[in-house]
């Protein structure tokens, strides 16, 4: 990054709040000294930063202060653009129309050479989204209702059967191309993760609704939640490795096998018992026991539809 970059990303710093000179040296990896210089130069240009002292001082700028929108380089205009056609391939990706928009704006505002240099750079590169058929017409509706602490009545249609229950919403994701809603479900009182696609409606609670306390988080990992355990042959591990949030916990062994090892939220084991389940003999689960016997059910259930 050279100085003019480095300074104009400091003035864009000071704007969302007040830092100090040596956290910005860290930021961009520079000496303190550096940065003092800088500020020196931004002040002499006529940028309006002050120094407070105390406990969240630093430097400032007035909350008043605007600049003009800095100009984007090729890289940073590729990269902008890529996110924002990667994110289009999405099944039901939000914010549909503010996305077009967005993407003619940026297009617009670049100059016809670097415009032209941009869209070489997007010809040569591509990310891999994975298309799926389920659409998630709720998924505006549940990003919002994240972003309000919202609680919300839905139907949700299950493996097994559709319920009614109430949810607060605190998290979007998405993997494989599924839309996932991580969640409070307020009865029984637990952490549940929700595919979108699979919400059949969303409504605000009756007024009759009342909620509890607003609950505290449980991180995925707490260690109130049972541990997994299970072994996978070199096959297994393939396979595995392919789940963004199952491949990080695989201990390699030297002949090429390998274990498993993860925290599981309770509402989540049935999920994992029809995952296992479906990698047959690539995977053996040790633990926990409330697992094992959920594999061994769906096992037989599987064994009975198809016996002669």
């Amino acid at each position: 990054m050279n100085r003019i970059d480095r300074m104009t990303a400091i003035v864009l710093l000071l704007q969302e709040r007040p830092r100090t000179a040596s956290a910005i040296a860290r930021q961009f990896e520079v000496s303190r000294r550096t940065i003092l210089r800088d500020v020196q130069a931004l002040c002499e240009i006529g940028v309006p930063i002050v120094a407070r002292e105390g406990v969240g001082g630093g430097y400032a700028l007035p909350l008043d202060y605007t600049i003009s929108p800095p100009q984007l380089n090729p890289r940073e205009s590729f990269l902008l653009l890529l996110a924002l056609e990667t994110i289009t391939r999405l099944s039901d990706a939000p914010f549909a129309a503010e996305r077009s928009t967005l993407l003619a704006k940026l297009r617009a505002l670049l100059p016809p050479q670097q415009l032209a240099e941009v869209e070489n750079l997007l010809g040569s590169v591509a990310i891999d989204t994975p298309q799926r058929h389920q659409r998630a017409p709720w998924l505006d509706r549940m990003i919002a209702a994240a972003q309000a602490r919202q609680w919300l009545r839905i139907e949700y249609q299950s493996a097994t059967r559709l319920s009614v229950m109430h949810i607060l919403p605190l998290h979007i994701s998405t993997q494989e191309g599924f839309w996932y809603c991580r969640a409070f479900a307020h009865e029984p009182a637990e952490e549940r993760t929700f595919r979108i696609d699979r919400i059949r409606t969303v409504a605000s609670p009756e007024l009759s609704f009342t909620p509890g306390p607003m609950p505290t988080a449980t991180p995925y990992t707490h260690p109130s939640h049972p541990e997994v355990q299970a072994t996978l042959t070199v096959r297994g591990v393939a396979l595995v490795e392919s789940e963004p949030h199952l491949g990080q916990h695989i201990e390699r062994l030297p002949n090429g096998d390998g274990r498993l090892c993860f925290r599981c939220p309770p509402a989540e084991l049935a999920w994992y018992a029809r995952y296992f389940a479906s990698l047959g003999a690539e995977a053996q689960v040790l633990e926990p026991p409330d697992l094992r016997i959920a594999i061994a059910r769906h096992a037989r259930q599987l064994l009975a539809q198809y016996s002669e």
